[in-house]
């Protein structure tokens, strides 16, 4: 049991103060540390309530790992293991300023007591990906840098190459700020052209996770070749690629259609391309004089 006499944890993403109520001090690992607060400003919160475990969830069942559903314009996640067990339960309206999140009293730990972010390390990240969603934001699969303080995501399915090229960039004194999950926001006034892309606590092998951001100027599909070629990409190919790398796992309309809306807006703003790489420092190379093109 949790209990509920544990002060706020709070953590900073994407510019967004997320306080989680009722979690222990540990309850997120060191990935974590550098996205604390050190009393700057933010432009937006979430309050989560970390309710505990819940006896109603005892028993409760669910088809597929991930399940939405709403009533009367409030959200439900609910989250399931393998053998349809309900692990967690998150809930909230629109624009999701306010969460609760359940867990199953047993089945909960068991399957997340070894998740290499912590086990409460699947709270924020639902969070974060819901108090997006109303502010034209996503969570990218993806590696991201910033070279000559332009921001850049190098993303693709798994196996692409997202932490070789981190290691690449890392190598020539790129600051890269994740290499597994990039945060997507609009910069700017609402209406306003533009994105910025932010670290995030959720590394992959090269455990990159630096809280800092940059303007978004680029992004790269990316592939292994046999020397490094950047190639033009169609607004529509992108689109799908992009769709592909988002992390949304539930695919109901309430949160299928704002997201299609979101890619496409980040793909007409943002350039874009294929980049097939050889795994060389010369990548890095071959990504500046294509930035510096573009900016010309």
């Amino acid at each position: 049991m949790v209990p509920m006499a544990h002060p706020q944890l709070i953590c900073d993403l994407a510019d967004i103060r997320f306080i989680f109520s009722s979690l222990p001090p540990d309850a997120f690992n060191a990935f974590f540390t550098p996205f604390f607060p050190a009393g700057g400003a933010v432009s937006e919160t979430c309050l989560v309530e970390c309710a505990g475990p819940v006896q109603e969830l005892v028993g409760m069942r669910a088809g597929g790992a991930w399940n939405f559903s709403q009533r009367d314009g409030r959200a439900c996640l609910l989250g399931a293991n393998p053998d349809g067990v309900v692990m967690w339960r998150m809930t909230g309206e629109p624009p999701y300023e306010r969460l609760r999140f359940e867990w199953h009293p047993t089945a909960f730990e068991a399957m997340y007591h070894n998740e290499v972010y912590g086990t409460y390390g699947i709270i924020a990240i639902l969070a974060l990906v819901l108090r997006l969603l109303p502010l034209g934001g996503l969570v990218l699969h993806g590696s991201a840098q910033v070279l000559d303080g332009q921001g850049l995501i190098c993303t693709g399915p798994s196996g692409r190459g997202k932490s070789t090229i981190s290691r690449l960039f890392h190598e020539r004194g790129v600051p890269v700020l994740t290499d597994e999950r990039p945060i997507v926001r609009p910069c700017g006034a609402p209406g306003a052209p533009g994105f910025r892309v932010y670290g995030s606590p959720w590394p992959s092998s090269g455990n990159f996770a630096l809280n800092a951001a940059a303007p978004l100027r680029k992004i790269y599909f990316i592939e292994h070749g046999p020397e490094q070629e950047i190639v033009p990409l169609t607004t529509r190919e992108a689109v799908l690629r992009l769709l592909d790398v988002a992390l949304v796992p539930w695919m109901d309309a309430a949160f299928f259609d704002p997201l299609i809306q979101t890619l496409d807006s980040v793909i007409r703003t943002v350039p874009h391309a294929v980049l097939r790489f050889r795994p060389d420092a010369t990548v890095v190379d071959a990504v500046r004089r294509d930035l510096a093109g573009f900016l010309g």
